[in-house]
């Protein structure tokens, strides 16, 4: 049983780590600079930063810094700048979602770890592979995993595996979600999630309102209770989300689970209600970690925080910023008649220090200085972080020294163990250019597809004009028999699950994917999360990669101008799916669909948004609108994108083979009128995101 499992807290800002630290935290993981995914959060920087590592590195806490967010090609400079200060403030590891910039960071910051974010959705022993041969030190692993899930990419794995033990999860797998940031331009990949999902939305099925909750709002995780299997399994780290939440919350959960961390006994009712009443969605559940999906995860009635966020007074005083958790220490001190104080501290890691007085010993005519009363004056550590646990003093006899100069060299002495605790290591910095490519592909503008049944891709194939389409396993093996000059690619699975494709390509939405498929032909699709050229290049061994529906046409054009050996595709219709969940909410609220396109949600606005069911029962969540772009194809061709793939989801067959010869014509140079009054949208090709 692995008992030093490390317990990684969060800290929004500087009392927020005192808080952590004062209650037990093994790690804690911050956000550094204008690229971390807590935008909100008070985040810190270069001079705070400093302060932060040196505190917590005198406590032995390591300190975990995200630059987390999905990086844009102009963001790039400055984004490896922050990592290098990062390294030079001494900090233990760089927490990252981006591909490219990890790439590029391995290259120069060799004395630093490297973390992939959950951000990145890990579900599988091949995607901790794909990372580690990508320089990766730690994988910290989607929430949505069981235990025995998590067991398996464990054992397999070479890398540290780190997973998330409490506080709020999302609906929607990590790193996949569109949803605010199609709907209100706040990208949950950039830090600045306006959370969307904790709405109230009406179910309907058939187009007939059958239910109404808050049906996107999952409870708070909570595996307080599961820490012997934890331990049992091997993970390396447990970490505890909340990076916006006060010190107070901060305090109360790391204390409780660094209590049962420490002593691995049956969780009290009073400690599972201190829990609760620190921050609570009506209560807790270990779903996924126990695979009992439902009704049970969510809360449907009430989405934000019933607790009342009442805390105890042990967690007050942790939080309060007054020194709590102490370091043992132990002191030799000597003073001889004509000599000054000597006094020597040491530590159980090892550290050692001495620091001298100034006055010199004089022969006491009144009351002399035992050694008695030089140890307990130097036992008043007051607020320093020590407390001496032993301490040995010589004096000669019927000498002293002024009480003032015993104080001033206790207090050195302190001061200098804190300084040797907190030394930081110096780290190297690589200086190697960025390999940005130089934007040399070809800029002819063709047709792609994504089908989901076989009567959609027999529809485009009969329409013309396509020129590659992707579509899932079955459907890709039956349209083979149809397909002429049109290459027929299968689309793998939107969360990494095996499977057996009949064609000679794949499409693939993951790195646990592109390692898995690595004897065929590869096409990138869209949950890859390419913001950047760097990140294009990792996957440069690709045919074509979709580019993020997060970008701009400028932002595209940017990126493109540093592209070369892989052709660039962008969504340019479609309903583009928002959000992929494990938890299926039509069957959360007693429902099911079994696989037939006939519930939907609605929002306040009166908007409608289909869901569809994925593979393995996950559910997907489509936007209300289409993309179109059929009447701005001069200005997509502009940006130098390689090829527009039109999505067709719930489209029927007809309607696909229609919108199919729009774009043909588009794309051969006819005038296209845009669609219908507000029944459309750009998506983000007009106004990015934040």
């Amino acid at each position: 049983m692995n008992n030093k499992i490390e317990l990684l807290a969060p800290a929004g800002g500087p009392a927020q780590l005192k808080a952590a630290v004062q209650s037990g935290a093994d790690a804690v993981y911050l956000g550094a600079g204008s690229f971390s995914a807590r935008a909100g959060a008070d985040n810190f920087d270069l001079d705070e930063l400093k302060k932060a590592v040196d505190y917590c590195h005198a406590y032995n806490v390591k300190v975990h810094c995200a630059l987390n967010t999905l990086i844009k090609e102009s963001e790039l400079p400055a984004a490896i700048e922050t990592a290098k200060d990062i390294n030079l403030c001494g900090a233990d590891a760089i927490i990252i979602q981006d591909i490219g910039l990890a790439a590029h960071l391995g290259k120069i910051l060799p004395d630093i770890e490297l973390h992939a974010s959950t951000q990145m959705t890990v579900t599988s022993l091949e995607g901790v592979r794909y990372l580690e041969e990508h320089g990766f030190d730690r994988v910290v692993l989607a929430r949505e995993l069981s235990e025995d899930e998590i067991e398996k990419i464990v054992k397999g794995a070479k890398a540290e595996i780190e997973v998330f033990v409490h506080g709020a999860i999302c609906m929607c797998y990590s790193g996949q979600c569109l949803m605010s940031s199609i709907l209100g331009g706040r990208s949950g990949n950039r830090g600045r999630c306006a959370q969307p999902c904790r709405l109230y939305y009406e179910l309907l099925e058939n187009g007939r309102q059958c239910g109404g909750a808050y049906v996107l709002s999952p409870k708070d995780m909570a595996l307080i209770e599961r820490l012997r299997e934890l331990k049992r399994i091997g993970v390396a780290s447990l970490k505890i989300e909340g990076r916006l939440k006060s010190p107070e919350y901060v305090s109360a959960v790391t204390g409780i689970y660094r209590k049962y961390l420490d002593d691995t006994i049956n969780v009290s009712d009073a400690d599972m209600d201190e829990l609760k009443n620190a921050f609570s969605r009506s209560g807790f559940t270990d779903g996924y970690f126990t695979g009992k999906l439902g009704k049970a995860m969510m809360s449907h009635g009430n989405p934000a925080n019933n607790s009342g966020s009442r805390y105890t007074a042990e967690a007050k005083e942790r939080a309060s910023g007054r020194t709590v958790r102490r370091i043992p220490i132990s002191m030799f001190a000597s003073l001889a008649e004509g000599d000054v104080l000597r006094v020597t501290a040491y530590d159980s890691d090892g550290n050692c220090v001495c620091c001298e007085g100034e006055a010199a010993a004089e022969k006491a005519y009144n009351r002399p200085l035992t050694a008695e009363r030089l140890s307990a004056q130097l036992s008043k550590l007051g607020a320093a972080i020590f407390c001496a646990e032993d301490i040995i003093a010589e004096v000669d006899d019927g000498i002293t020294i002024p009480v003032k100069d015993i104080n001033e060299v206790r207090r050195r002495v302190c001061d200098e163990l804190m300084r040797t605790r907190a030394k930081r290591k110096e780290k190297r910095v690589l200086y190697t250019a960025p390999a940005y490519g130089s934007g040399t592909n070809p800029s002819e503008l063709y047709l792609t597809a994504e089908v989901r049944t076989a009567e959609q891709g027999m529809a485009v194939l009969a329409a013309g004009g396509i020129r590659r389409i992707y579509a899932p396993e079955k459907t890709a093996a039956e349209l083979l028999k149809y397909a002429q000059d049109t290459e027929i690619v299968t689309k793998t699975a939107d969360i990494f699950l095996p499977e057996d494709p009949k064609t000679e390509a794949v499409s693939v939405s993951s790195p646990a994917a592109a390692l898995y498929y690595g004897d065929k032909a590869q096409y990138g699709d869209f949950r890859l999360n390419i913001f950047n050229s760097l990140t294009a290049a990792e996957f440069g061994s690709m045919k074509c990669v979709t580019l993020s529906p997060e970008l701009n046409i400028h932002e595209l054009a940017e990126l493109t101008s540093h592209l070369e050996g892989v052709e660039a595709e962008i969504i340019g219709y479609g309903h583009l799916p928002l959000m992929i969940m494990k938890n299926c909410p039509v069957k959360a609220m007693g429902y099911c669909g079994h696989g037939k396109q006939i519930f939907s949600l609605r929002d306040r606005k009166n908007m409608e948004f289909k869901l569809m069911c994925g593979d393995g029962c996950r559910a997907i969540l489509l936007n209300s609108k289409p993309i179109f772009t059929a009447d701005i194809i001069e200005s997509i061709e502009k940006s130098k994108i390689n090829c527009i793939r039109l999505n067709f989801t719930v489209e029927k067959s007809e309607q696909c083979g229609k919108i199919v010869d729009v774009y043909r014509r588009a794309i051969n140079g006819e005038e296209i009128e845009p669609m219908e009054g507000n029944t459309f949208t750009r998506g983000h090709l007009k106004r990015g995101v934040m």
